[in-house]
């Protein structure tokens, strides 16, 4: 059983997500970096459980009553068990009584808690993953108790670490497919808005409001559907990108679609960092 003592900033429990709901306007949920949460698994050994813990900007403070093992993926926090720094990417064995500290991100924003056990979770419509008003809670609180399903697995006592690239946490460049939409923009935008750099106003799980100086004359459209990753511009300019908490249709032009690489780069990102988009006709291979 793990206790919250602190539960951070914004930490809920994601699996993979709610898949098969969209048509009835259920958002899919799950992980937002899904190259960390694959990782997770990797690390620990795939598992029928794939629910974690995911961390926003400032983790949280667990307490563990029981043993078992964890790994760390995604952003780079402040991390300690018992006062010990930890890294990520390392299998770590945890004994009974055990303190996992989670503090401010240093590099990329989302962070994921795995361990090798089967968390139990409410499941609502196939899916653990927390999204409030279909779940009861939206995000993890003080004093909440996390309970997993008792297995004989082995612990693992060695921290096995694997090679792992995690340079796209410091990426800006988002790679893009022009969506169904993009020939709404001018011809000048067409060719200018893959040039410049695009400051994040705001962001959650739901999406992403990015400035642009792209305004435009108000499309007559009926909605279309939106997936996590679709940009939508409005007539300000405004840019926003769907997140996997995000509406399923939207009434804006759907200028490109973010490839799942593209999406994991843009999720690690705060409100004040600058992303660029880059079209997959001009990405080398070895960056699609």
């Amino acid at each position: 059983m793990i206790e919250v003592i602190d539960a951070g900033f914004y930490s809920s429990i994601q699996d993979q997500g709610r898949v098969g709901y969209r048509h009835l306007g259920v958002p899919i949920s799950g992980a937002m970096d899904q190259k960390a949460f694959d990782l997770a698994h990797q690390l620990l050994g795939k598992t029928s459980d794939f629910s974690c813990i995911e961390c926003t900007l400032i983790g949280p403070i667990l307490r563990f009553h029981e043993p078992c093992s964890l790994v760390l993926t995604g952003a780079h926090m402040q991390a300690w068990v018992n006062e010990s720094p930890i890294q990520n990417n390392i299998s770590i064995a945890i004994l009974p009584g055990d303190v996992l500290k989670l503090r401010r991100a240093t590099k990329g924003l989302r962070t994921y808690i795995k361990i090798n056990q089967a968390i139990i979770s409410p499941v609502v419509l196939g899916s653990t993953s927390f999204y409030k008003p279909l779940t009861q809670d939206a995000v993890l609180k003080k004093g909440n108790h996390i309970f997993w399903i008792k297995s004989e697995k082995v612990i693992n006592k060695s921290n096995a670490r694997i090679r792992w690239d995690d340079s796209y946490l410091l990426s800006n460049d988002l790679a893009v497919e022009k969506g169904p939409e993009f020939n709404t923009l001018s011809i000048a935008a067409r060719q200018q808005i893959f040039q410049k750099d695009f400051l994040i106003n705001s962001q959650n799980r739901m999406g992403y409001r990015i400035s642009s100086p792209f305004s435009m004359d108000a499309v007559p459209m009926l909605s279309g559907a939106v997936r996590p990753g679709t940009v939508q511009i409005t007539p300000s300019g405004t840019l926003l990108i769907a997140g996997v908490d995000g509406q399923v249709s939207g009434g804006y032009p759907r200028i490109f679609q973010l490839t799942e690489e593209g999406l994991n780069v843009l999720v690690q990102k705060k409100e004040g960092d600058t992303i660029s988009f880059k079209s997959l006709d001009t990405l080398p291979q070895k960056e699609l």
